[in-house]
Protein backbone atom coordinates (compact mmCIF):
# COMPACT_ATOMS: atom_id res chain seq x y z
CA UNK A 1 0.00 0.00 0.00
CA UNK A 2 3.01 2.48 0.82
CA UNK A 3 4.82 1.66 -2.18
CA UNK A 4 1.57 2.44 -4.19
CA UNK A 5 1.35 5.89 -2.69
CA UNK A 6 4.72 6.78 -3.42
CA UNK A 7 4.38 5.92 -7.39
CA UNK A 8 1.16 7.98 -7.21
CA UNK A 9 3.22 10.71 -5.60
CA UNK A 10 5.65 10.58 -8.57
CA UNK A 11 3.18 10.55 -10.77
CA UNK A 12 1.32 13.45 -9.73
CA UNK A 13 4.69 15.11 -9.34
CA UNK A 14 5.88 14.38 -13.04
CA UNK A 15 2.58 16.12 -13.77
CA UNK A 16 2.87 19.50 -12.48
CA UNK A 17 6.13 19.85 -13.59
CA UNK A 18 4.44 19.05 -17.46
CA UNK A 19 1.84 21.23 -17.23
CA UNK A 20 4.34 24.05 -15.64
CA UNK A 21 6.54 23.59 -18.71
CA UNK A 22 3.68 23.37 -21.22
CA UNK A 23 2.27 27.02 -19.56
CA UNK A 24 6.24 28.04 -19.42
CA UNK A 25 6.37 27.48 -23.17
CA UNK A 26 3.42 28.88 -24.19
CA UNK A 27 4.55 32.26 -22.85
CA UNK A 28 7.57 32.22 -24.56
CA UNK A 29 7.85 34.82 -27.54
CA UNK A 30 7.13 32.85 -31.04
CA UNK A 31 9.94 32.75 -33.44
CA UNK A 32 10.08 35.57 -35.86
CA UNK A 33 8.87 35.17 -39.92
CA UNK A 34 11.00 35.87 -42.67
CA UNK A 35 10.79 37.62 -45.50
CA UNK A 36 9.99 35.51 -48.68
CA UNK A 37 10.37 36.72 -52.39
CA UNK A 38 10.58 35.36 -56.01
CA UNK A 39 12.66 36.62 -59.16
CA UNK A 40 10.34 36.72 -62.60
CA UNK A 41 12.04 36.36 -66.28
CA UNK A 42 13.17 39.61 -66.84
CA UNK A 43 11.38 40.98 -69.49
CA UNK A 44 11.95 44.12 -72.47
CA UNK A 45 14.96 42.52 -73.39
CA UNK A 46 17.48 44.41 -75.89
CA UNK A 47 20.79 45.17 -76.96
CA UNK A 48 22.09 46.84 -73.50
CA UNK A 49 18.82 47.76 -71.74
CA UNK A 50 15.99 45.07 -69.96
CA UNK A 51 13.08 45.22 -67.29
CA UNK A 52 13.64 43.03 -63.67
CA UNK A 53 11.14 42.06 -62.41
CA UNK A 54 10.24 40.27 -58.45
CA UNK A 55 7.84 40.04 -56.22
CA UNK A 56 7.51 39.97 -52.26
CA UNK A 57 5.25 37.28 -50.90
CA UNK A 58 5.83 37.70 -47.19
CA UNK A 59 7.23 41.20 -45.30
CA UNK A 60 9.56 39.45 -42.51
CA UNK A 61 8.46 40.97 -38.77
CA UNK A 62 9.92 44.34 -38.33
CA UNK A 63 9.26 45.47 -41.78
CA UNK A 64 11.60 45.45 -44.91
CA UNK A 65 14.74 47.85 -44.74
CA UNK A 66 15.85 47.21 -48.59
CA UNK A 67 14.70 45.57 -51.61
CA UNK A 68 16.19 45.50 -54.96
CA UNK A 69 18.00 43.48 -57.48
CA UNK A 70 21.59 42.25 -58.28
CA UNK A 71 22.93 40.44 -61.30
CA UNK A 72 26.15 39.37 -63.39
CA UNK A 73 27.47 37.54 -65.70
CA UNK A 74 27.94 34.21 -63.01
CA UNK A 75 25.25 32.79 -61.42
CA UNK A 76 23.93 33.40 -58.35
CA UNK A 77 24.57 37.10 -57.74
CA UNK A 78 24.93 38.64 -54.45
CA UNK A 79 24.83 42.41 -52.94
CA UNK A 80 28.62 42.24 -53.45
CA UNK A 81 28.25 42.11 -57.67
CA UNK A 82 28.89 44.97 -59.65
CA UNK A 83 25.23 45.06 -60.51
CA UNK A 84 23.04 46.56 -58.20
CA UNK A 85 19.95 48.65 -57.77
CA UNK A 86 18.24 49.37 -54.66
CA UNK A 87 14.38 50.25 -54.33
CA UNK A 88 14.83 51.15 -50.82
CA UNK A 89 12.63 50.06 -47.69
CA UNK A 90 8.91 48.22 -48.53
CA UNK A 91 5.86 48.14 -46.00
CA UNK A 92 4.06 45.61 -47.62
CA UNK A 93 3.85 42.38 -49.80
CA UNK A 94 3.45 43.26 -54.07
CA UNK A 95 5.27 42.99 -57.41
CA UNK A 96 8.03 44.97 -58.06
CA UNK A 97 10.64 46.11 -61.07
CA UNK A 98 13.50 48.02 -62.17
CA UNK A 99 14.71 49.11 -65.93
CA UNK A 100 18.73 48.64 -66.46
CA UNK A 101 20.64 50.31 -69.01
CA UNK A 102 24.16 50.21 -69.93
CA UNK A 103 24.57 45.74 -70.50
CA UNK A 104 26.77 45.26 -72.78
CA UNK A 105 25.25 43.80 -76.16
CA UNK A 106 25.06 39.75 -76.41
CA UNK A 107 25.99 38.94 -73.68
CA UNK A 108 24.14 36.17 -70.80
CA UNK A 109 23.25 38.05 -67.23
CA UNK A 110 22.26 36.31 -63.99
CA UNK A 111 19.64 38.61 -61.92
CA UNK A 112 18.25 37.57 -58.47
CA UNK A 113 15.80 40.20 -56.36
CA UNK A 114 17.09 40.32 -53.00
CA UNK A 115 15.35 41.87 -49.77
CA UNK A 116 16.75 42.99 -46.76
CA UNK A 117 15.27 42.61 -43.01
CA UNK A 118 16.20 42.20 -39.47
CA UNK A 119 16.98 38.61 -39.62
CA UNK A 120 19.30 39.62 -42.88
CA UNK A 121 18.96 39.25 -46.79
CA UNK A 122 16.96 36.71 -48.64
CA UNK A 123 17.19 36.18 -52.73
CA UNK A 124 14.53 35.19 -54.79
CA UNK A 125 15.52 32.47 -57.71
CA UNK A 126 18.38 32.73 -59.85
CA UNK A 127 17.39 34.12 -63.42
CA UNK A 128 18.88 34.46 -66.75
CA UNK A 129 18.51 36.52 -69.85
CA UNK A 130 20.85 37.13 -72.91
CA UNK A 131 20.63 40.96 -74.25
CA UNK A 132 20.55 41.42 -78.14
CA UNK A 133 23.46 41.24 -79.96
CA UNK A 134 25.16 44.26 -82.07
CA UNK A 135 23.42 44.90 -85.33
CA UNK A 136 25.19 43.46 -88.17
CA UNK A 137 25.04 44.27 -91.80
CA UNK A 138 25.22 41.53 -94.27
CA UNK A 139 24.74 43.38 -97.78
CA UNK A 140 22.68 45.85 -99.22
CA UNK A 141 20.98 46.40 -102.46
CA UNK A 142 21.48 48.04 -105.40
CA UNK A 143 25.00 48.42 -104.35
CA UNK A 144 25.50 52.14 -106.45
CA UNK A 145 22.77 55.12 -106.88
CA UNK A 146 22.02 58.56 -106.45
CA UNK A 147 19.94 60.65 -104.21
CA UNK A 148 16.44 59.90 -103.61
CA UNK A 149 16.91 55.76 -104.91
CA UNK A 150 15.65 53.34 -102.48
CA UNK A 151 18.73 51.30 -100.78
CA UNK A 152 17.69 48.54 -98.87
CA UNK A 153 19.71 46.97 -96.27
CA UNK A 154 19.62 43.42 -94.97
CA UNK A 155 21.51 42.31 -91.93
CA UNK A 156 20.94 41.03 -88.02
CA UNK A 157 19.48 43.01 -85.16
CA UNK A 158 17.67 45.51 -86.76
CA UNK A 159 15.11 45.46 -83.99
CA UNK A 160 13.73 48.90 -83.49
CA UNK A 161 11.84 51.47 -84.77
CA UNK A 162 12.37 53.87 -87.48
CA UNK A 163 12.65 56.54 -84.58
CA UNK A 164 15.23 54.78 -83.10
CA UNK A 165 17.08 53.74 -86.39
CA UNK A 166 19.53 56.38 -88.34
CA UNK A 167 21.39 56.02 -91.21
CA UNK A 168 24.41 57.58 -93.01
CA UNK A 169 26.03 56.99 -96.31
CA UNK A 170 29.73 57.89 -95.58
CA UNK A 171 29.01 61.19 -93.26
CA UNK A 172 25.98 61.74 -94.73
CA UNK A 173 22.81 61.24 -92.55
CA UNK A 174 19.65 59.68 -94.08
CA UNK A 175 16.27 62.44 -93.63
CA UNK A 176 13.58 59.33 -94.58
CA UNK A 177 14.23 55.85 -93.38
CA UNK A 178 10.78 53.91 -95.16
CA UNK A 179 10.87 50.71 -93.03
CA UNK A 180 12.65 48.91 -90.20
CA UNK A 181 12.38 44.94 -89.96
CA UNK A 182 14.66 42.77 -87.63
CA UNK A 183 16.71 42.01 -90.51
CA UNK A 184 15.80 45.02 -93.32
CA UNK A 185 16.07 48.13 -93.65
CA UNK A 186 14.47 50.43 -96.10
CA UNK A 187 15.94 53.92 -96.74
CA UNK A 188 16.24 56.72 -99.34
CA UNK A 189 19.61 57.77 -100.43
CA UNK A 190 20.38 61.56 -99.08
CA UNK A 191 21.69 64.57 -101.38
CA UNK A 192 25.24 65.45 -100.49
CA UNK A 193 27.10 62.37 -100.20
CA UNK A 194 30.79 62.15 -101.53
CA UNK A 195 30.84 61.23 -105.26
CA UNK A 196 32.32 57.64 -105.37
CA UNK A 197 33.20 54.70 -102.33
CA UNK A 198 31.60 54.90 -98.94
CA UNK A 199 30.53 52.86 -96.12
CA UNK A 200 26.89 52.59 -95.14
CA UNK A 201 26.40 53.28 -91.24
CA UNK A 202 23.38 51.57 -89.34
CA UNK A 203 22.96 52.87 -85.74
CA UNK A 204 20.21 50.99 -84.02
CA UNK A 205 19.15 52.80 -80.55
CA UNK A 206 22.81 53.71 -80.06
CA UNK A 207 24.59 50.61 -81.80
CA UNK A 208 26.78 51.19 -84.81
CA UNK A 209 26.87 48.50 -87.68
CA UNK A 210 29.21 49.17 -90.66
CA UNK A 211 29.23 47.50 -94.12
CA UNK A 212 32.00 46.05 -94.88
CA UNK A 213 31.88 46.39 -98.75
CA UNK A 214 31.83 49.60 -100.13
CA UNK A 215 28.52 51.75 -101.25
CA UNK A 216 28.82 53.63 -104.53
CA UNK A 217 27.19 57.34 -104.77
CA UNK A 218 26.35 57.99 -108.14
CA UNK A 219 26.22 62.03 -108.70
CA UNK A 220 23.62 63.68 -110.87
CA UNK A 221 19.69 64.99 -109.70
CA UNK A 222 17.07 63.39 -112.61
CA UNK A 223 13.87 65.49 -112.33
CA UNK A 224 10.69 64.49 -114.53
CA UNK A 225 9.32 67.01 -116.58
CA UNK A 226 6.49 67.53 -118.82
CA UNK A 227 5.96 64.64 -121.41
CA UNK A 228 7.24 65.23 -124.77
CA UNK A 229 4.18 66.37 -126.83
CA UNK A 230 4.74 64.40 -130.17
CA UNK A 231 4.85 60.65 -130.82
CA UNK A 232 7.21 58.51 -129.03
CA UNK A 233 9.60 57.43 -131.69
CA UNK A 234 13.13 56.15 -131.80
CA UNK A 235 15.26 57.01 -135.27
CA UNK A 236 14.83 60.91 -134.71
CA UNK A 237 17.16 63.81 -134.04
CA UNK A 238 17.72 65.63 -131.13
CA UNK A 239 19.79 69.18 -130.65
CA UNK A 240 19.76 72.56 -128.76
CA UNK A 241 20.19 75.92 -129.64
CA UNK A 242 20.24 78.78 -126.98
CA UNK A 243 17.80 77.69 -123.81
CA UNK A 244 15.66 75.91 -126.51
CA UNK A 245 15.73 72.28 -127.07
CA UNK A 246 14.20 70.08 -129.84
CA UNK A 247 12.96 66.60 -130.54
CA UNK A 248 11.82 65.49 -134.41
CA UNK A 249 11.69 63.39 -137.68
CA UNK A 250 12.05 59.40 -136.67
CA UNK A 251 9.35 56.92 -136.88
CA UNK A 252 6.42 55.92 -134.50
CA UNK A 253 7.66 52.06 -134.76
CA UNK A 254 9.84 49.29 -136.83
CA UNK A 255 8.27 49.85 -139.92
CA UNK A 256 9.42 52.40 -142.44
CA UNK A 257 6.08 53.58 -143.80
CA UNK A 258 5.80 55.00 -139.95
CA UNK A 259 8.26 57.46 -140.60
CA UNK A 260 7.79 61.33 -139.36
CA UNK A 261 8.29 65.09 -140.34
CA UNK A 262 7.83 67.39 -137.29
CA UNK A 263 9.58 68.92 -135.22
CA UNK A 264 9.03 70.06 -131.50
CA UNK A 265 10.74 72.50 -129.68
CA UNK A 266 11.14 72.77 -125.62
CA UNK A 267 11.14 75.53 -123.56
CA UNK A 268 13.03 74.88 -120.38
CA UNK A 269 11.75 78.05 -118.75
CA UNK A 270 7.75 77.05 -118.52
CA UNK A 271 8.38 73.21 -119.48
CA UNK A 272 6.70 73.30 -122.44
CA UNK A 273 6.37 72.23 -125.88
CA UNK A 274 5.60 73.49 -129.07
CA UNK A 275 5.01 72.08 -132.35
CA UNK A 276 7.76 74.25 -135.44
CA UNK A 277 7.56 74.53 -139.18
CA UNK A 278 8.00 70.03 -140.10
CA UNK A 279 11.31 69.48 -142.44
CA UNK A 280 10.35 70.04 -145.37
CA UNK A 281 12.73 66.87 -147.09
CA UNK A 282 9.80 64.74 -146.53
CA UNK A 283 9.40 61.83 -143.64
CA UNK A 284 12.58 60.86 -142.25
CA UNK A 285 14.65 57.79 -140.58
CA UNK A 286 17.71 58.31 -139.23
CA UNK A 287 18.59 61.27 -140.22
CA UNK A 288 21.93 63.44 -138.80
CA UNK A 289 21.86 67.08 -137.09
CA UNK A 290 25.25 69.65 -136.34
CA UNK A 291 24.55 73.00 -134.94
CA UNK A 292 26.58 75.74 -136.15
CA UNK A 293 25.65 79.38 -134.92
CA UNK A 294 22.32 78.76 -133.67
CA UNK A 295 21.28 77.29 -137.13
CA UNK A 296 20.44 73.48 -137.42
CA UNK A 297 21.88 71.17 -140.24
CA UNK A 298 19.54 68.19 -141.02
CA UNK A 299 19.86 65.86 -143.33
CA UNK A 300 20.72 62.15 -144.66
CA UNK A 301 18.59 59.05 -143.55
CA UNK A 302 16.05 57.13 -145.28
CA UNK A 303 12.60 58.21 -146.61
CA UNK A 304 9.12 56.30 -145.59
CA UNK A 305 9.49 53.68 -148.80
CA UNK A 306 13.27 52.74 -146.92
CA UNK A 307 15.09 54.89 -149.78
CA UNK A 308 18.47 56.90 -149.05
CA UNK A 309 18.58 60.26 -149.04
CA UNK A 310 21.34 62.93 -149.60
CA UNK A 311 19.37 66.00 -148.99
CA UNK A 312 20.58 68.71 -146.66
CA UNK A 313 18.64 71.98 -144.52
CA UNK A 314 18.77 74.86 -142.71
CA UNK A 315 16.25 74.80 -139.36
CA UNK A 316 16.34 78.27 -137.74
CA UNK A 317 14.57 78.87 -134.67
CA UNK A 318 14.82 82.92 -134.59
CA UNK A 319 12.17 82.57 -137.38
CA UNK A 320 11.20 79.21 -137.76
CA UNK A 321 12.36 78.33 -141.63
CA UNK A 322 14.20 75.54 -143.34
CA UNK A 323 16.33 76.41 -146.61
CA UNK A 324 17.51 73.61 -148.35
CA UNK A 325 21.49 73.31 -148.58
CA UNK A 326 23.84 71.45 -151.18
CA UNK A 327 23.09 67.75 -151.45
CA UNK A 328 25.67 65.36 -149.27
CA UNK A 329 28.44 64.77 -151.72
CA UNK A 330 29.75 61.13 -150.54
CA UNK A 331 28.14 57.70 -151.59
CA UNK A 332 24.66 56.35 -149.86
CA UNK A 333 25.09 54.01 -146.86
CA UNK A 334 23.16 50.71 -146.64
CA UNK A 335 21.42 51.24 -143.47
CA UNK A 336 21.83 55.45 -142.83
CA UNK A 337 22.39 55.97 -139.20
CA UNK A 338 25.71 58.52 -140.06
CA UNK A 339 27.38 60.51 -137.45
CA UNK A 340 27.61 64.14 -137.90
CA UNK A 341 28.75 67.27 -135.63
CA UNK A 342 30.18 70.43 -135.61
CA UNK A 343 33.49 72.14 -135.65
CA UNK A 344 34.02 76.13 -135.93
CA UNK A 345 32.19 77.14 -139.23
CA UNK A 346 32.56 73.64 -140.49
CA UNK A 347 30.28 70.41 -140.16
CA UNK A 348 31.17 66.83 -140.62
CA UNK A 349 29.56 63.79 -141.28
CA UNK A 350 31.02 60.15 -140.70
CA UNK A 351 29.60 57.74 -142.98
CA UNK A 352 27.76 54.51 -140.99
CA UNK A 353 29.49 51.21 -141.55
CA UNK A 354 32.77 53.17 -143.50
CA UNK A 355 35.66 54.96 -142.09
CA UNK A 356 34.67 57.98 -144.17
CA UNK A 357 34.54 61.47 -142.84
CA UNK A 358 32.78 64.35 -144.90
CA UNK A 359 33.15 68.10 -144.41
CA UNK A 360 31.10 71.07 -145.51
CA UNK A 361 32.78 74.60 -145.02
CA UNK A 362 30.48 77.31 -146.69
CA UNK A 363 28.00 74.88 -148.42
CA UNK A 364 31.15 73.07 -150.34
CA UNK A 365 31.14 69.10 -149.23
CA UNK A 366 34.60 67.56 -149.11
CA UNK A 367 36.21 64.27 -147.87
CA UNK A 368 38.72 63.91 -145.40
CA UNK A 369 41.63 61.59 -144.17
CA UNK A 370 39.72 58.55 -143.54
CA UNK A 371 38.92 57.67 -140.00
CA UNK A 372 41.27 55.55 -138.14
CA UNK A 373 38.88 52.77 -137.53
CA UNK A 374 35.50 51.39 -139.10
CA UNK A 375 32.31 51.87 -137.98
CA UNK A 376 31.17 54.60 -135.64
CA UNK A 377 29.10 54.69 -132.51
CA UNK A 378 28.41 58.19 -131.66
CA UNK A 379 30.39 61.88 -131.59
CA UNK A 380 30.78 65.08 -129.51
CA UNK A 381 32.25 67.96 -129.22
CA UNK A 382 33.83 69.57 -126.45
CA UNK A 383 35.28 73.36 -126.32
CA UNK A 384 35.72 72.93 -130.83
CA UNK A 385 37.43 69.28 -130.03
CA UNK A 386 35.72 66.49 -131.97
CA UNK A 387 35.59 63.34 -129.97
CA UNK A 388 34.74 59.62 -131.75
CA UNK A 389 33.47 56.52 -129.87
CA UNK A 390 34.01 53.68 -132.27
CA UNK A 391 32.02 50.90 -132.41
CA UNK A 392 34.64 49.04 -130.10
CA UNK A 393 34.04 51.57 -127.89
CA UNK A 394 37.52 53.23 -128.30
CA UNK A 395 37.17 56.79 -128.02
CA UNK A 396 39.46 58.92 -130.67
CA UNK A 397 40.29 63.19 -130.57
CA UNK A 398 39.73 64.78 -134.17
CA UNK A 399 42.23 67.25 -134.74
CA UNK A 400 40.39 69.68 -137.26
CA UNK A 401 43.61 71.55 -137.94
CA UNK A 402 45.89 68.81 -139.68
CA UNK A 403 43.16 66.25 -140.12
CA UNK A 404 44.65 63.70 -138.03
CA UNK A 405 43.35 61.36 -134.80
CA UNK A 406 44.71 60.62 -131.43
CA UNK A 407 43.76 57.72 -129.46
CA UNK A 408 42.10 58.46 -126.23
CA UNK A 409 40.69 56.11 -123.35
CA UNK A 410 38.21 53.72 -123.92
CA UNK A 411 34.77 54.05 -123.13
CA UNK A 412 33.56 51.96 -120.16
CA UNK A 413 30.60 50.28 -121.08
CA UNK A 414 28.20 49.85 -124.48
CA UNK A 415 26.77 53.29 -125.16
CA UNK A 416 22.72 53.81 -126.08
CA UNK A 417 22.79 57.86 -126.33
CA UNK A 418 25.32 60.09 -126.14
CA UNK A 419 26.80 63.79 -127.71
CA UNK A 420 25.19 65.48 -124.93
CA UNK A 421 27.63 68.43 -123.70
CA UNK A 422 27.77 70.49 -120.79
CA UNK A 423 31.14 72.66 -119.04
CA UNK A 424 33.34 71.31 -120.50
CA UNK A 425 32.39 67.49 -120.20
CA UNK A 426 30.18 65.14 -122.24
CA UNK A 427 27.58 62.50 -121.14
CA UNK A 428 26.72 58.97 -122.21
CA UNK A 429 23.90 56.58 -121.40
CA UNK A 430 24.21 53.21 -121.27
CA UNK A 431 21.45 50.09 -121.37
CA UNK A 432 20.32 46.99 -119.27
CA UNK A 433 23.74 45.48 -118.97
CA UNK A 434 25.29 48.43 -116.95
CA UNK A 435 22.28 49.29 -114.92
CA UNK A 436 21.30 52.41 -117.30
CA UNK A 437 23.75 54.28 -115.52
CA UNK A 438 25.48 57.49 -117.29
CA UNK A 439 28.86 58.50 -117.62
CA UNK A 440 30.89 61.47 -117.93
CA UNK A 441 33.79 62.32 -119.69
CA UNK A 442 36.10 64.83 -118.86
CA UNK A 443 38.87 65.56 -121.45
CA UNK A 444 41.20 67.83 -119.21
CA UNK A 445 42.20 63.97 -117.64
CA UNK A 446 40.64 61.40 -120.10
CA UNK A 447 38.75 59.66 -117.63
CA UNK A 448 35.26 58.20 -117.46
CA UNK A 449 33.11 58.75 -114.00
CA UNK A 450 29.63 56.96 -113.39
CA UNK A 451 26.77 58.59 -112.59
CA UNK A 452 23.06 57.61 -111.80
CA UNK A 453 20.97 56.96 -114.13
CA UNK A 454 17.29 56.04 -114.58
CA UNK A 455 16.96 53.13 -113.36
CA UNK A 456 15.86 54.31 -109.86
CA UNK A 457 12.56 55.91 -111.11
CA UNK A 458 11.68 53.65 -114.01
CA UNK A 459 12.57 49.99 -114.06
CA UNK A 460 13.86 49.57 -117.29
CA UNK A 461 14.20 52.82 -118.78
CA UNK A 462 15.23 53.37 -122.78
CA UNK A 463 17.31 56.54 -123.01
CA UNK A 464 16.22 57.64 -126.76
CA UNK A 465 16.60 61.07 -127.68
CA UNK A 466 19.07 63.59 -125.64
CA UNK A 467 19.92 67.34 -125.82
CA UNK A 468 21.53 69.76 -123.58
CA UNK A 469 21.20 73.70 -122.86
CA UNK A 470 21.30 75.51 -119.43
CA UNK A 471 23.93 73.39 -118.11
CA UNK A 472 21.73 70.67 -118.04
CA UNK A 473 20.89 67.38 -120.02
CA UNK A 474 17.41 66.59 -121.23
CA UNK A 475 16.23 63.50 -121.90
CA UNK A 476 13.29 61.49 -123.61
CA UNK A 477 12.81 58.17 -122.71
CA UNK A 478 10.93 55.15 -123.75
CA UNK A 479 11.80 54.12 -127.26
CA UNK A 480 8.26 53.45 -129.18
CA UNK A 481 6.23 53.15 -126.10
CA UNK A 482 6.69 55.99 -124.00
CA UNK A 483 7.26 59.50 -124.08
CA UNK A 484 8.56 60.56 -120.67
CA UNK A 485 10.71 63.41 -120.60
CA UNK A 486 13.70 64.11 -117.96
CA UNK A 487 16.18 67.13 -117.00
CA UNK A 488 19.24 65.59 -115.74
CA UNK A 489 21.78 67.64 -113.34
CA UNK A 490 25.02 66.24 -113.17
CA UNK A 491 26.08 69.06 -110.28
CA UNK A 492 23.67 67.81 -107.42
Amino acid sequence: MRLIQKQFSLLLAALFLFTVGCKKKEEDPQQRAQTSLSTFIPTSVDFTSVTLKGSISIVGEGGITDHGFVWGETASPDLNSVGKHSLGAKTEAGAFEHAVTGLAAGKTYHVRAYATDAQGTVYGEDKTFSTTGSPTITEFTPTEAGQGDTVTIKGTNFNATTAETSIKFGTTAATTILSVSETEIKVVVPSGVTEGANKITATIKGLAAASTPDFTYLGGLWTQKKDFGGSAREFAISFGIGTKGYIGLGRTDQQFDKALSDLWEYDAANDTWTQKASYPGGKRTAPVVFVIDDIAFVGLGLDETKAEKKDFWQYKPANNTWAQLTDFAGTYSIQGGEAAFSVGSSGFVIKSGSNELWEISLGVWGQKNNLPFVSTKTAFVINDVAYIVANDRKLWKYNTNNDSWTGLKSFPEAVVLSGMVINGKSYAATGSQSNYVMWEYNPSTDTWSKKRGLSGSIKFPSYTDAFSINSKVYVREGGFSRSSFWEFDPTK
